[in-house]
């Protein structure tokens, strides 16, 4: 990797972006950060990091053992949008806020209404596949998962998304009463 980092910046490359994870792993285990720090110690060039940054401060400790001069968030960003807000904060305030239900809601919600809006013939797939990443976090989201699965129709599955919400979750629940 530090070889093929070297001809990129010899090549006229203006930055290189390493996710330290083997083909063997997939999506699991750990990215071995030591890889992006070899990169960063060869290289002149701008190196950016990504692997396993879940939470602000994995993105801070990244930079801090690797060196790097930036961090690439990927999966994380579809089960928590926020991550962009929160390291902002984070690296504003030392602290961060976490995603209240009704940031959940609104979240699952305005992404279906899109989908819906955009008359796609795979709508119900779409949501089908987001909804792991959506209810990651939510208090019995797996149950609205398994609901959202045997869906058959889009408007069926905003329909359980809305009465999911509207049962577990108070901050939600009064604002569907009231609309």
């Amino acid at each position: 990797m530090v070889e093929m980092a070297r001809i990129a910046e010899d090549c006229g490359l203006q930055a290189v972006a390493l996710h330290p994870r083997t083909r063997e792993q997939g999506y699991s285990g750990r990215a071995d950060w030591s890889r992006i720090a070899a990169i960063k110690a060869a290289v002149k060039i701008p190196v950016i990091g990504n692997g396993d940054i879940l939470t602000p401060e994995d993105a801070v400790r990244m930079i801090d053992e690797t060196g790097c001069d930036a961090v690439m968030i990927g999966r994380t960003a579809s089960s928590n949008p926020w991550i962009f807000r929160q390291l902002e904060q984070f690296l504003t305030t030392g602290r961060y806020d976490h995603p209240t239900q009704r940031d959940r809601y609104d979240m699952m919600r305005t992404y279906y209404e899109m989908l819906l809006a955009r008359a796609e013939d795979d709508s119900v797939g779409k949501m089908k596949q987001f909804a792991t990443y959506f209810t990651h976090g939510i208090r019995g989201g797996a149950a609205l998962r398994v609901s959202i699965y045997q869906a058959k129709e889009a408007r069926q599955i905003l329909d359980l998304v809305d009465g999911f919400f509207e049962t577990h979750c108070d901050e939600v629940s009064s604002d569907l009463v009231l609309a």
